[in-house]
């Protein structure tokens, strides 16, 4: 094994998402994905404008990333990170556009709502990308999963703190999932995006019911007004 010298006092970060910590890593179990994503998450961060986008050409030609996608025996690094690259892609990380080119190429983008719209128009033939004429989009193939509570929090509220982690950790063994769900979309309805309204919400669920339906996210007693989540014991930490 060599040794790793170190990190300089100074030096240059490349941010990463959130939700990649809290939900993409623990999915992700081969070696030459990871090294990919993470290889794509700085590419299309040094990227300028929009949109940001890294072609298969480019990352074919980067010796460093084939270099570290060599295994001792297998497949060559080239197929390797064919291989990774479409992983990624049927995972959702990632967004791949096929180019009709002499010799085919890619962009890949990351999965976003607006990247997600801009190739739905390129399909559409509303929008041309400026690398070259689009023949598919490699949209993810895997199952959609539900957003875990942590996902929820981060997308609504904010960063995860340890203390939070316990509440959501204990919430999550409480309560279905759907309610969970539903619990984040009537707060943000209400523009109440912190983690006491939410449990708040749960918390007069599991006491007074859902409604009749057993499905609407509206109280079965009282009306529409927020103001009736802030009654009981965390009235004075909700109306702050």
């Amino acid at each position: 094994m060599k040794k790793f010298a170190g990190f300089p006092d100074r030096m240059q970060f490349t941010p990463l998402p959130n939700l990649f910590f809290s939900s993409l890593l623990a999915q992700i179990d081969d070696l030459a994905e990871l090294k990919v994503t993470l290889h794509l998450f700085r590419a299309l961060y040094e990227q300028r404008g929009f949109p940001r986008l890294v072609r298969l050409s480019q990352l074919a030609a980067d010796r460093a990333l084939l270099s570290m996608l060599q295994p001792p025996v297998g497949e060559p690094p080239d197929q390797r990170l064919l291989s990774a690259l479409d992983r990624a892609c049927a995972r959702g990380t990632f967004l791949g556009a096929a180019l009709q080119e002499t010799s085919e190429d890619r962009c890949y983008f990351l999965n976003t709502a607006l990247n997600r719209e801009l190739l739905k128009q390129v399909e559409r033939g509303e929008r041309t990308l400026a690398e070259g004429a689009v023949t598919r989009v490699e949209w993810a193939t895997l199952p959609e999963q539900r957003p875990t509570i942590y996902d929820l929090y981060e997308q609504n509220v904010g960063l995860i703190t340890p203390l939070i982690a316990e509440e959501l950790q204990q919430a999550e063994e409480s309560y279905p999932p759907d309610w969970i769900e539903d619990a984040f979309r009537e707060a943000v309805s209400y523009n109440k995006r912190h983690w006491r309204y939410v449990r708040r919400i749960l918390e007069n669920w599991a006491t007074n019911g859902r409604g009749e339906d057993g499905k609407g996210r509206r109280h079965s007693k009282g009306s529409d007004s927020p103001s009736k989540y802030l009654e009981g014991k965390y009235s004075h930490l909700l109306q702050r």
